[in-house]
């Protein structure tokens, strides 16, 4: 229903609004809300799924599984609803519907029953653009909200991955520990062989029960490795270690990327972190706020409205305007405007300071990555050195020039060897993902 202005009330409406406008200030918060970021997608980290680099399909479904169903993330999308609930909220409109019953007795009289509704109307107008810049805070928070639950998604896909890479490495120790450990039971058995018939020492069979030993302790160490990894992977992606535990125990080479880093990483990756984004959202949020504190301190005009009806036809309405003169209030005010002004001054420094800290991540995962090939091609070539001089030592061994411990000595050479480059691969892999988290997956693979 619509109510006309009464003569009077456009006589006091029209002077109330040039008075207040000619108080209005010169805009200053939403020039600096203008420059800050873009709509919030509904999820970067998804559409930027590094992970594929590893070309591991169980990797993938891990880290798929993890996105859709972990507590973590589905806590930080309930927080998006709730800060795009209140952006709901921020019209300036105000509805309230009443109804009433009532039942009197006086005396020797009757019962007088008596019903009636009534609806009414606030609406804030939007002389100074304080209820615009409301909803500009809020709708930064919302998009903060979002860059929060994409920062948990890639922190989420982040701890998988590394999870699941430590994961394969302490099932490649520990198939390089049975290996080594055949190796060493065969020695053990040929130095005993030769120590019954004089051809060996006591010296020689106690070393090559002693590296037995230290293979066979060191795989109870191992398999808590793998039980733990199966564990926290059955956290993150909420399924049950019994349905992973045979999945992942049939083992898998260790995860390497397919990907070449190049000498830079592009200025633009930073940004697109979530928490980056989230910090220049918290930034426009606070600069909003500045807004609504400076509007606090004019007046305002609300326009009010009630329609009552009760049984029988009656029915009545009321019009009007109210203004809102802050004279009482000016020191609180001034001293709110002055906390909001701290309070975006601390969301800047925090902006810079996680623009700092992204860049410091990214340049430190770049480098351990460009050297983690070299390191790699050491360690095989350490490996392939080893590999030929336990050959040679056996057929020195087998030709009376060496004695055995020389062979065990070079056993053990080949095994920390072998171990060294299995932990040079976990390595390049975490750093891969460690560069990939810094880039929020701004850096794709090079095939």
């Amino acid at each position: 229903m619509a109510f006309p202005f009464p003569a009077s009330t456009r006589m006091l409406v029209v002077p109330a609004l040039a008075l207040i406008t000619a108080c209005a200030p010169a805009p200053s918060a939403e020039r600096v809300i203008k420059a800050s970021a873009a709509p919030a997608p509904v999820s970067a980290i998804e559409s930027n799924a590094w992970w594929v680099a590893f070309n591991d399909p169980t990797l993938n479904s891990l880290v798929q599984t993890g996105l859709r169903q972990n507590l973590t993330v589905r806590e930080a999308v309930e927080r998006i609803n709730e800060a795009a609930a209140f952006t709901q909220v921020t019209s300036g409109v105000g509805l309230t519907l009443g109804a009433e019953s009532t039942r009197e007795r006086a005396d020797s009289l009757p019962i007088n029953t008596a019903q009636g509704a009534s609806l009414q109307g606030t609406w804030l107008i939007d002389i100074f653009g304080q209820t615009r810049l409301n909803r500009q805070a809020a709708t930064a928070r919302r998009d903060r909200a979002f860059f929060g639950a994409d920062g948990a998604r890639l922190a989420l896909a982040s701890e998988i991955a590394t999870t699941y890479i430590d994961l394969r490495y302490a099932q490649e120790v520990r198939a390089l520990t049975r290996r080594s450990l055949q190796s060493r039971q065969q020695s053990l058995d040929l130095i005993s062989s030769q120590f019954e018939m004089g051809a060996a020492t006591r010296l020689d069979v106690l070393r090559a029960r002693q590296l037995v030993a230290a293979s066979e302790a060191r795989q109870p160490a191992l398999e808590v490795a793998f039980d733990r990894a199966v564990n926290r992977l059955a956290t993150l992606t909420l399924r049950p270690a019994s349905d992973l535990q045979p999945l992942l125990q049939r083992g898998g080479p260790q995860p390497k990327a397919r990907f070449t880093a190049s000498k830079g990483v592009p200025a633009e990756a930073m940004r697109r972190r979530p928490d980056v984004q989230a910090a220049e959202q918290d930034f426009a949020e606070k600069m909003a706020l500045i807004g609504v504190a400076q509007r606090d301190m004019l007046p305002s005009i609300s326009l009010l409205g009630a329609v009552t009806a009760r049984p029988g036809g009656g029915e009545g309405w009321s019009f009007g305007p109210r203004l809102n003169l802050p004279i009482f209030t000016g020191g609180a005010n001034k001293a709110n405007l002055s906390a909001a002004e701290s309070r975006a001054r601390q969301s800047w420094l925090v902006w810079q300071r996680t623009v700092l800290e992204a860049v410091e991540e990214t340049r430190n995962a770049l480098s351990a990555y460009q050297r983690d090939s070299r390191n790699i091609g050491a360690q095989q070539n350490l490996v392939s050195l080893s590999q030929e001089t336990i050959e040679l030592a056996r057929s020195s061994y087998e030709l009376g020039e060496t004695d055995f411990l020389s062979i065990l000595d070079t056993e053990v050479s080949l095994q920390d060897s072998r171990e060294a480059l299995a932990a040079a691969e976990r390595d390049r892999a975490i750093n891969y993902v460690r560069l990939s988290v810094a880039t929020a997956g701004s850096v794709p693979p090079r095939r």
